[in-house]
This record gives structure tokens, C-alpha cells and sequence, in this order.
């Protein structure tokens, strides 16, 4: 309701314009589609958002915190469920002119632009497939298919300076005929505000102001520290401004007394020293109250960013689990994108005959084997941002532990009974043996999460081992003929 009419044009909420009947301004023209962000504003928040992380420590820490538990840890790798796409896969992302290792810097360079341009690079016999990033900058349009927002079908860039033309390029979808998924350039655009949106806008749009305000405020504060430090005198005497500039002449000019030095004078000159007030305390209690604002707004707790003095850790293990689910998000938003790139390379790799349409593919779960297209074979994983199936479990055996003692305390088990209880809810919840190490009942969620996790992922990596020598076919001995 605050908002004024500039700041919903500029943000495209109501879209600009003058009529050029009565010269309102704020109103629709006919035939538009959408509240697309004005370019201009676009652009802005771009150079904001670089220009933010490259000068503006809290802007830095936000970004990097996001790719840190995103693609940072153990980083991004590709998961292949059949052996010849694994090969394909494998040699598309250690490809050195490809660069598929460096995730940290693809990933702030979309969430930093708000988009990512990917122009795919297939080669003309064998399918082997590479790519360049665009500079989303240069891009002028995104056409629709049946004026479908689900459905972008070409991109238009500027005209250059040399051919003086427009550039359009296709964009990558699945061909209906084929199965295959066929065009020139992927547009990741993941930050929209709506589905009818065309272009995306950076990850620090919201927080791009209070950012800037932030800075404004502990600038102002150093500044005046500064200034606080610098020593002014007011001296009174007394009598006329005669009496004011024989005194002036007599100590031989306004200069501040050396340091280690007496100034000496009668009853009638008096000295004050002028203190500048810094108001560290007001100026502190803003930035605290901005910072709070600032990492709310980028789905971060404030005891990430700063002033981790500031919560307990009952305080910070309540903020965990929401932040996590947001930076699972973004990451999942990411895996996605660059799963298509992998699956992009397979279906060139099928479209020039080195793979088949169809392939056999091993459930991991269940161990059955189907026919599957060859591109649904590939996918790209990241690093648990948290184990949220382990998270859940271990807190219920947390609390089944906590129940089992006081039932123990008030004698309505035994300790006996209560121990078998816990052991077996423990194998029944996760799958796996249990051990001494875990019987603490004030044990932290956390670790209990890790250790769950890194035990499964060993169960599972010996299912899928038991699996592929089941699969390898055993000749007979010439014993048994």
C-alpha cells in the first residue's frame, strides 16, 4: 500500500507506459501478457547484485554460502544407471573444454544474474557435445510457442555491430516425433516472481537496497568514529575580542597543546575539550535490525551471516531446518538444469547413432530391470544439504529414547526392557545394526543425522556391488560341464 507508482512500474507490478489519449500512466497495453520486469530495472539490479558481491562483505557471505552447501563439500558428479550412456556421460562432463568441474562459479553466475545462457555446442558426426555461456546481458527477447509462458521457444538477441542482425537461437526442448530433445541454447531462469514471466532476476533483488543500507550505516559509523578522534578545544576568555586576540598572539597561534606539554593560564581563560558523540549504540542496534531484514529476505538465519553471539544453540538448531529446506531448493532448481544438460548430450549421442533409443536400466531400489530411453539413465547429484529423511528419524529415536527414560524413572519399565526397545525401534527406523556409541539420550540430532546417512549410503553402495555381480553372467566350470 506504501508503494508508489514509479516503484510499481519499476518493478513491473503494474506496468508502464504513458496512454497517448489522456496520458495516464501505470495501464496495460493491449495485447500484453504478464507483468514482465522493464528491462531497465533488470539491468539495474544485475550490475546491483555484481557489483554487491564484489564490494559488500554480506553480499559475498550470502552467495557464497548458497554455492558452498549447494555444489561445494563433495561436490557435483553424474549418476548413471547404464554402463554405455555412463561412458558417454562420463566423457561430456571430464570434457577439459566443457569445465563441468567448476559448479562453484556457474552456479553465482546465475544466481548473481538472475539467468545463465547456455549455448549447446554438439559436434556433426559423432554427437560429442559442448557448450559456451551467454552473457544474458545481450538478450533481447524470448518467444513463446502458442504464446505458452511453459513453452519458450526461440531466443532473440541484440544486433551486433558486425552483421548489424538480430540473433535468434531455438530453444532446447523434447521433439514429440523423436523423444529427443532438440535446439540450440537452455535459458535457466529459475527466480521468477510469475509463471507468465519470461526472464529471470537475481537471486539478490529483494536485498539489494538493505544491502545498500547496511553499508550506509556502518560507513556513517566508522566515519564518525573517525571524527571522534580528532581533539577540538572551545577556550573562553574573558574580556573583549581584544582581550581574545592578545591571548591568541601571547600563546603564538590556535595550534592544540603537544602531546606531554602544560598549558598554563589564569582565572579568566577557560578550556573544554568538544567530544563528538560517535552513536555507536543507536548505529549498532540498526545495522542489527537491517542484518536481520537482509538474511531473512535471502532465507538465511542472521547467526550465519553474523553475530553468531547472538542465539544460543537450541535458538539456532530451531533456524536449521526452514534455511536448509530453502537452500535444498535452490540446489534442486540446479541439479535439474544441469540434468538437462547431461540428458541434452545423451540425446545427441543418440541422435548420431552411438547409443540406442532404448536402454536397460537397473531399479536401485527395487533391483528390477526396464527398458528405459536412453537420457532418463542420466542424472547429475550434489551434496546432501541435509539428510532430511535421517533428520526426522533421528529426532523421533531421540524422543522414543526420552519417553523409554521416563518410563524406566517411574517404574512402568525395566531398564532391560527399555534397552531391547530402543535397540530394536533403532534397526526398525533405520536399516541399520546398533551400536554402544548411540545410547546417550541427550545425543545431537545432527550427529545421529550424519551417522544414519553415512551408514545407508554404505548399505546401498553394497546393494547396487551385489546387484552387478548378479547381472554378470557365470560360465560353467569343466568340473560341473
Amino acid at each position: 500500500m506504501e508503494a508508489s507508482p514509479e516503484q510499481l512500474i519499476a518493478t513491473g507490478a503494474m506496468p508502464g507506459g504513458r496512454d497517448p489519449i489522456d496520458g495516464d500512466s501505470g495501464w496495460r497495453p493491449a495485447g500484453s501478457a504478464g507483468r514482465p520486469v522493464p528491462p531497465w530495472t533488470l539491468e539495474q539490479s544485475r550490475a546491483g547484485s555484481v557489483a554487491s558481491y564484489r564490494m559488500n562483505p554480506m553480499a559475498k557471505a550470502i552467495i557464497d554460502t548458497y554455492t558452498s552447501f549447494c555444489v561445494g563439500d563433495s561436490g557435483v558428479r553424474p549418476e548413471v544407471s547404464n554402463d554405455k550412456v555412463a561412458k558417454v556421460v562420463d566423457q561430456w562432463w571430464k570434457d577439459p573444454r566443457n569445465q563441468l568441474a567448476q559448479q562453484t562459479l556457474f552456479l553465482r553466475d546465475a544466481m548473481l544474474n538472475g539467468e545463465q545462457i547456455a549455448e549447446m555446442l554438439p559436434g556433426p558426426k559423432g554427437g560429442r557435445t559442448r557448450w559456451r555461456p551467454i552473457d544474458p546481458t545481450v538478450l533481447d527477447e524470448v518467444l513463446l510457442e502458442e504464446n505458452n509462458p511453459l513453452w519458450p521457444r526461440t531466443l532473440v538477441f541484440r544486433a551486433n555491430e558486425v552483421g548489424g542482425k538480430a540473433v535468434e537461437m531455438p530453444v532446447v526442448q523434447v521433439n514429440d516425433d523423436t523423444g529427443l530433445r532438440e535446439g540450440q541454447a537452455f535459458l535457466f531462469a529459475p527466480w521468477k516472481a510469475l509463471v507468465t514471466d519470461r526472464r529471470g532476476m537475481p537471486f539478490l533483488t529483494g536485498v539489494l537496497d538493505w544491502l545498500d543500507a547496511y553499508d550506509q550505516v556502518l560507513s556513517n559509523l566508522i566515519d564518525r568514529t573517525a571524527l571522534a578522534r580528532h581533539v577540538v578545544f572551545d577556550v573562553k576568555v574573558t574580556g573583549d575580542n581584544d582581550d581574545v586576540k592578545d591571548f591568541i598572539k601571547a600563546r603564538g597561534g590556535k595550534h592544540v597543546p603537544p602531546s606531554g606539554s602544560v598549558e598554563v593560564h589564569n582565572e579568566d581563560v577557560e578550556w573544554n575539550v568538544i567530544n563528538a558523540q560517535t552513536g555507536a549504540f543507536e548505529d549498532t542496534a540498526t545495522s542489527s535490525s537491517v542484518l536481520t531484514l537482509v538474511a531473512g529476505g535471502a532465507g538465511l538465519a542472521k547467526t550465519w551471516l553474523a553475530e553468531p553471539d547472538g542465539a544460543n544453540r537450541a535458538t539456532s538448531e530451531t533456524m536449521a531446518e526452514p534455511i536448509r529446506r530453502r537452500v535444498a531448493g535452490v540446489q534442486a532448481d540446479w541439479l535439474a538444469y544441469q540434468t538437462e544438460l547431461a540428458r541434452y548430450a545423451v540425446d545427441r549421442a543418440v541422435a548420431a547413432g552411438r547409443l540406442p533409443r532404448m536402454v536397460p536400466s537397473t531399479d536401485s531400489r527395487t533391483g528390477h530391470e526396464n527398458r528405459v530411453p536412453a537420457s532418463e539413465t542420466a542424472q547429475i547429484i550434489g551434496p546432501k544439504v541435509a539428510a532430511a529423511d535421517a533428520q526426522i528419524t533421528a529426532q523421533t529415536l531421540l524422543n522414543l529414547s526420552t519417553g523409554l527414560q521416563q518410563l524406566v524413572e517411574v517404574g512402568a519399565m525395566s531398564t532391560e526392557a527399555a534397552q531391547v526397545a530402543a535397540r530394536v525401534a533403532w534397526e526398525a527406523f533405520t536399516g541399520i545394526t546398533y551400536t554402544r556409541d548411540l545410547d546417550a539420550p541427550d545425543a545431537n540430532p545432527d550427529d545421529l543425522a550424519t551417522h544414519v546417512d553415512a551408514e545407508q549410503s554404505k548399505t546401498k553402495r553394497a546393494q547396487r556391488g551385489a546387484q552387478r555381480l548378479a547381472a554378470v553372467p557365470v560360465r560353467p566350470s569343466k568340473e560341473t560341464g
